[in-house]
């Protein structure tokens, strides 16, 4: 059965995440602008609370991708930090100043991340050459969060179906961007992704809702 994965901004929506029945929970903050690095006692108090996989965001800014020398510093500090908590997984993304996906700084976070995985977020997307770079992170990541080249995972879903059925040996496709409870279903029937990533669609204004979590689990079953 297809995972549900539901983004959480506090201890608070991480506890009621489990309690819906979600199998991961992705911990971040400022959901609004696609989430940021949380706090280390965020992700610490989360990762004592629940026995669901933890995964947690490392992106320091919302000005994009592209990181400057000393957002690198920043960055590779931060994956150390948390990877040294025990989380399931860091998940990053970054892209050059031509707008392609950095597979030399992903790869510097995985090395600085070991033995915790690395996920790749949606800085693939809007990448130039999103599926060279799929090709390029065989090996080096398991695991892509990812609406296709688009900016819903709705819109992406052909794309994204294809990907499955090429890279499914090589990753974990989890799909993310704007999914609706009433496109899950059928969106998981077209793609055959592994695993379903829930942010606004599990929230009752700035919490995550049981209720919506229930039913979105029910809507994978």
């Amino acid at each position: 059965m297809p995972q549900l994965e539901i983004a959480v901004t506090s201890l608070e929506d991480a506890l009621r995440a489990v309690e819906g029945g979600a199998d991961s929970v992705e911990v971040l903050r400022d959901l609004p602008n696609g989430g940021l690095t949380p706090s280390l006692d965020l992700a610490r108090g989360i990762l004592a609370s629940v026995s669901i996989p933890v995964n947690v965001i490392v992106r320091p800014h919302a000005r994009g991708f592209h990181y400057s020398a000393e957002d690198i510093d920043l960055i590779l500090g931060d994956v150390r930090q948390l990877a040294g908590l025990g989380v399931a997984s860091i998940v990053f993304g970054a892209v050059t100043a031509e707008n392609n996906l950095d597979i030399a700084l992903i790869r510097r976070a995985a090395e600085a991340a070991a033995p915790v995985p690395v996920t790749v977020h949606r800085a693939l997307d809007g990448s130039a050459t999103p599926d060279i770079s799929l090709s390029a992170l065989s090996g080096i990541v398991p695991r892509i969060l990812t609406s296709g080249p688009a900016p819903n995972a709705w819109e992406g879903r052909e794309v994204t179906r294809a990907w499955v059925e090429r890279y499914r040996q090589h990753f974990q496709f989890v799909l993310s961007g704007g999914i609706r409870l009433e496109q899950l279903s059928e969106l998981a029937t077209i793609t055959r992704a592994q695993a379903y990533h829930i942010g606004g669609a599990a929230r009752s204004g700035d919490v995550v809702d049981v209720d919506k979590v229930r039913r979105l689990r029910e809507a994978l079953r």
